[in-house]
């Protein structure tokens, strides 16, 4: 007869090898291109931040200009962000509206990572870092466009 204890272990197995089974899947693809940005953002309760950047794309430097809102924000930050870029097939496709949700605070020097989607299904995953004071609670809406 096989226990509730067993069958609990056996349960725990499963599930963490179906975990590193789908971390290795993730980490097995490989980026369309990469991304560097940088630039500021002030808010009480509505915020704006800006910047730019470059997308680094089969062998090519395109400079972007990064520009969006952030509802549910407090402060002011200075940023750098640096990440991947998939599903991007043609340069012309990084343009758009990025979604992304997420709650961040920064005070000094802080850090933080991002996935974002846009229209044409490119993803974005950054990692930044930032320095200032700044609360944000909110969703967040990013605009790349190509200079």
């Amino acid at each position: 007869m096989i226990s509730l204890k067993s069958l609990g272990r056996g349960a725990a197995v499963l599930a963490a090898v179906a975990t590193l089974g789908g971390a290795t899947a993730a980490q097995a693809q490989r980026p369309d291109a990469r991304i560097e940005f940088n630039g500021g953002s002030v808010a009480f309760l509505l915020g704006v931040h800006w910047g730019g950047g470059t997308v680094i794309f089969r062998g090519h430097r395109y400079p972007v200009r990064v520009n969006g809102l952030k509802l549910g924000s407090i402060g002011g930050s200075s940023f750098r962000a640096v990440g991947e870029v998939y599903h991007l097939h043609n340069i012309k496709d990084i343009e758009g509206t990025y979604g992304a949700a997420g709650a961040s605070a920064t005070a000094g020097a802080g850090a933080g990572v991002i996935d974002m989607t846009n229209g044409n299904g490119v993803e974005i995953r950054a990692h930044s870092t930032s320095a200032g004071l700044q609360l944000t609670l909110a969703v967040q809406g990013v605009d790349i466009r190509l200079r």
